[in-house]
């Protein structure tokens, strides 16, 4: 699959258009692979962002975002290819979703129940959906480096996962070659996606 069928295909999966941070990093061939140069979370935000990610995409009978590498290049992004509006919304809503955790449940979000962690983002997903930027319309031409913090981190982590060789490799099926169009293909023969 090339890049810009990639940047194309995320942001179908999103709902919308990825951020210009995001598709410049694409195109310039970045992966999960690609280690920060330096760091932006703590070891409370490192914790955070790898149970989110692995609870957005779990480990099934496919690899999960933890297997794939996901938690380091959402840091690598936020580190190298954020700006410093998009990088500053991420680092508030690491530190809100552990003071909602705080008041909800009395401890930190990675001190919390699997349950209580899922609550936590899903009331991080509920605010970001009332989010009403510039930009907001479906498939928007305009960039918005405004949107909220559960927005950006889910566009990480579904961009890790499949610009990663588990993802692209093991959840996906790789057709290098495909010779002919079916239009009618019976999707239950393969039970998952092309990855072209």
């Amino acid at each position: 699959m090339n890049r810009r069928e990639l940047i194309k295909r995320t942001a179908i999966l999103l709902g919308g258009s990825l951020s210009s941070s995001l598709t410049s990093a694409v195109l310039a061939g970045v992966n999960s692979s690609r280690i920060a140069t330096r760091q932006v979370f703590d070891s409370n935000g490192k914790g955070i962002v790898k149970i989110a990610a692995e609870l957005i995409i779990p480990r099934t009978d496919t690899p999960g975002a933890i297997d794939a590498g996901v938690p380091n290049f959402i840091e690598m992004m936020a580190a190298d290819w954020y700006t410093d509006t998009e990088r500053a919304i991420f680092l508030q809503g690491l530190v809100s979703l552990d003071q909602y955790c705080q008041q909800q449940f009395g401890k930190g979000f990675v001190d919390c129940s699997g349950t209580e962690q899922t609550a936590a983002l899903e009331q991080a997903e509920k605010d970001s959906l009332e989010y009403k930027g510039e930009a907001a319309q479906f498939m928007s031409r305009e960039e918005d480096e405004q949107k909220p913090f559960f927005t950006k981190l889910k566009e990480l982590t579904v961009l890790g996962y499949y610009t990663s060789e588990k993802g692209a490799t093991e959840e996906l099926s790789y057709n290098p070659m495909p010779m002919q169009y079916d239009g009618d293909f019976d999707y239950s023969e393969i039970g998952k996606q092309w990855s072209y």
